[in-house]
């Protein structure tokens, strides 16, 4: 199949040349240039070049600028292959008629050094025919090129390459030609600007983001003595073009070497930079370039829930403590958070209804969400860059989706995402293994929600409540006290039975804290103020809808032995249970929990993290397991979860 594919391409190739040959090089240019804005509209690698601009420009060009230019530059890659094709038909008067050198003397003055020199270009203008300049002015130079994935084709290009006196090499034997070359002080040509891969190269910042630099221009350079000159062509119009040479970079020998190549290469990068922002349509933006990149961005989208954002920001905070990608170090995180605020209730439930629809659309019409946005959220969401989205809460789904496909970013999604967002693509989704249903292809699913794994918060939690109450260190137990969830409830009675049997555990156990939930009713919330406060054996009380402070809920968590949460409570018992906590699900309350609260129940129980109980064996229950040694499984799941996060870089 490979030599069908290779014929056919051999075949286009010499069709095109024959046929651009026929025609006049401007009319052949132009329709170089319809052929590539053609492209553009049927090319998925649009795409990651709009991604990759407005990862490198930010705000200072508009979506609808981003999408000009990448359209423009595919227009100019039609320009580009037209160019290579007619070659042959180039001459010394073509040159001087289209094309204007600044700064010629430096070439010249590198000539006749008889060092040798490296010129250094990138995927920038037309780089192929840079090489049939010089030969056409009568130097011509040693060339590394790329081998193509078809024989015939690949050799075609190089003798295309080589019609004006240049000779076109490829990496391995071919190297020593260019060693062989630049000590007898002839010219090499060598394009810089792409990746190394994910081992090889040096780490240097391009664009403001750590990513593998090769070397292979600088060490030639090192090891033979030769100099290196930075060389840029620019595509005026057609076949108007404009060279601009720049100066030799500086080198001090008496550095390592090393520490030459390192800043030889940092030389170079300052000026391709330099040339990329004057003239943006002339680089090759649809090369993953950042693929193997040491910096990364993470955005959390919050929906101002606390809960929420706490689950958002502990994952964020596992992704950052990655420190390699592919064994290297120095992998660093930037992380943003933004606060989604609709307009109305309407708004967000007519964006959750049309996003799956605009999503193949959205990628350069970001502004279509100014409607739906409040404008601080709308302002920030279309500023947003990032190589990780992360979310938590259904209200967030729409905006996450059409997010990532504006910025190519992968999703990380922390519980079910509703309907149909659950059928789209996710690239991780976390989710408790009490859910059921259609579940995304890529899930996780966790007993211990990732809340559960910030252990360091807990100790400034301990500190500011011991700071603010005396006696806490005495109390073994901890009992969380949920309320109404659809057809349950804790009532005046469950709370009475829950009270007389608390006050019989501490005589044997110390004292224990207790708090409410913003869903504890009224009277159970006034019966508990007034029992609990005349039991000396309550450390610590707290009634969430009165007064809730951020530490009270982690502090009583790492100060007991013991937890007890009523069975309402689910993400309770999830950071309970990853506090290492020996954990008692309470079955206290009237009516019937939703069947998902039963099926959490029983993988906890069956996994051992968990002891079921119901208040008339809460005494004997806790008895039993202050007997047990302490059982700790948020490491393994921790683990295991960090883990899926290293394989999404």
């Amino acid at each position: 199949m490979e030599r069908i594919l290779d014929l056919a391409a051999y075949g286009l190739a010499r069709f095109l040349m024959v046929f651009f040959g026929l025609l006049p090089v401007k009319t052949a240019l132009v329709l170089g240039d319809l052929a590539g804005k053609t492209v553009f509209f049927f090319s998925k690698k649009r795409r990651v070049a709009y991604i990759n601009l407005k990862n490198v420009f930010g705000e200072k060009l508009t979506a609808r600028e981003r999408r000009k230019i990448v359209r423009d530059h595919y227009g100019h890659i039609g320009q580009n292959i037209v160019e290579v094709m007619i070659f042959p038909r180039l001459t010394p008067d073509h040159i001087s008629d289209h094309i204007k050198i600044n700064h010629l003397e430096r070439f010249e003055d590198l000539v006749k050094s008889g060092k040798g020199g490296v010129l250094l270009t990138g995927h920038f203008g037309n780089w192929e025919l840079l090489q049939v300049i010089a030969g056409l002015r009568g130097t011509p130079i040693h060339v590394l090129a790329r081998a193509q994935k078809f024989p015939r084709l690949n050799g075609l290009l190089n003798r295309l390459r080589e019609t004006h006196g240049s000779v076109a090499v490829t990496r391995g034997a071919g190297v020593r030609s260019l060693i062989r070359a630049l000590r007898e002080g002839k010219l090499i040509g060598v394009l810089g600007d792409q990746s190394a891969g994910k081992t090889e190269g040096i780490l240097l910042p391009f664009f403001g983001r750590k990513t593998s630099v090769p070397t292979g221009a600088f060490e030639l350079a090192v090891r033979t003595g030769a100099l290196l000159m930075p060389s840029y062509m620019v595509r005026l119009k057609n076949a108007h073009h404009e060279i601009f040479v720049e100066n030799v970079l500086k080198d001090d020998p008496s550095l390592p070497n090393e520490e030459r190549i390192r800043s030889l290469a940092g030389q170079y990068l300052a000026s391709l930079e330099d040339y990329i922002s004057r003239f943006p349509n002339q680089w090759l933006w649809e090369n993953k370039r950042w693929k193997y990149s040491w910096t990364r961005k993470i955005l959390i989208l919050s929906d101002g829930k606390p809960g929420h954002f706490k689950q958002s920001d502990v994952v964020q905070e596992l992704m950052s403590s990655l420190v390699e990608f592919h064994g290297r170090p120095g992998l660093e995180f930037d992380t943003e958070k933004i606060h989604i605020e609709y307009r109305s209730s309407l708004h967000r439930v007519l964006l959750y209804v049309l996003a799956p629809l605009i999503k193949p659309w959205i990628q350069g019409r970001i502004d279509w969400l100014g409607g739906f946005l409040k404008p601080g959220s709308f302002g920030a969401v279309k500023a947003a860059r990032a190589d990780f989205i992360i979310a938590a809460g259904s209200g967030l789904a729409p905006v996450h989706q059409l997010l990532a496909a504006e910025t190519g970013a992968k999703t990380v999604v922390i519980m079910k995402p509703p309907f149909p967002y659950t059928i789209m693509r996710y690239d991780l989704a976390i989710v408790p293994a009490h859910d059921g249903g259609i579940l995304p292809k890529k899930s996780f699913r966790c007993v211990i929600m990732p809340s559960g794994y910030r252990a360091r918060d807990r100790l400034s939690d301990v500190a500011e409540l011991k700071a603010g109450v005396t006696g806490v260190e005495d109390a073994g137990i901890a009992v969380f006290v949920g309320g109404k969830t659809r057809h349950f409830d804790i009532t005046v009675s469950d709370a009475e039975k829950l009270a007389m049997t608390l006050k019989k555990i501490s005589k044997r156990n110390g004292g224990y804290m207790l708090t409410t939930s913003r869903r504890t009713s009224k009277p159970v919330e006034q019966f508990l103020k007034t029992a609990i406060t005349r039991d000396p054996s309550c450390r610590y009380l707290v009634i969430a809808n009165e007064d809730n402070p951020a530490y009270a809920a982690s502090a009583m968590i790492s100060l007991a032995n013991i937890v007890i949460v009523t069975g309402d409570s689910l993400a309770m018992i999830s950071e309970a249970v990853g506090g290492g906590k020996k954990v008692i699900v309470l079955n206290l309350g009237e009516g019937e929990l939703p069947p998902k609260h039963y099926r959490f129940h029983q993988v906890l129980s069956q996994r051992g993290l968990v002891t079921m109980s119901c208040i008339e064996d809460l005494e004997r229950t806790v008895a039993d397991l202050v007997k047990k040694t302490d059982r700790v499984a948020k490491d393994r799941e921790k683990n295991a979860l960090l883990q899926r996060l290293g394989e999404l870089l």
